[in-house]
């Protein structure tokens, strides 16, 4: 299966190029995330003026006020967390495209190595070069280090 036949490896890509180029939240999460944030900003600041209630009310208003701080940090958490994620989106996507680069110019070299052994262990194979005329008397009577090599590295 291709890569464009792949649905899910699109979507996972849209979502890593808009989480490394576009608003962290966005819509409905981020008014949510800000409405809360001011929820418990507004009501620290009542009870900071509102001092004169009764001890019943106090344990009341800090239940309300624990509640509203869990959701607070989350939405804090949300909102600066998605921020810093998306630059390690960033950088974690370069550092991807820098290693497919790399290894596609091995995957190059390494066929290009294949070739050329292939050549060399086709033109110096004995009986290989049969229609070639031997140019000194000592060519080819003792070992090739150069066929000894490529047949080490590639015995196939």
């Amino acid at each position: 299966m291709s890569e464009t036949e792949n649905p899910a490896a699109d979507a996972g890509a849209g979502t890593a190029d808009a989480a490394a180029t576009g608003t962290p939240l966005v819509g409905a999460a981020l008014v949510v995330a800000v409405t809360v944030i001011v929820l418990w900003l507004g009501l620290l600041a009542w009870l900071a003026f509102h001092t004169d209630a009764t001890e019943v009310a106090w344990s009341r208003l800090l239940i309300v006020l624990g509640s509203v701080e869990a959701v607070a940090f989350a939405a804090i958490g949300a909102l600066f967390g998605t921020t810093v994620q998306r630059q390690r989106v960033a950088d974690l996507a370069a550092r991807t495209e820098a290693a497919e680069s790399r290894a596609s110019a091995n995957e190059t070299a390494a066929l290009n190595g294949h070739r050329l052994a292939a050549a060399v262990q086709a033109s110096r194979a004995p009986g290989g070069g049969a229609d070639t005329e031997q140019l000194s008397a000592d060519g080819r009577s003792g070992r090739d280090p150069l066929l000894d090599m490529a047949n080490r590295l590639f015995p196939d």
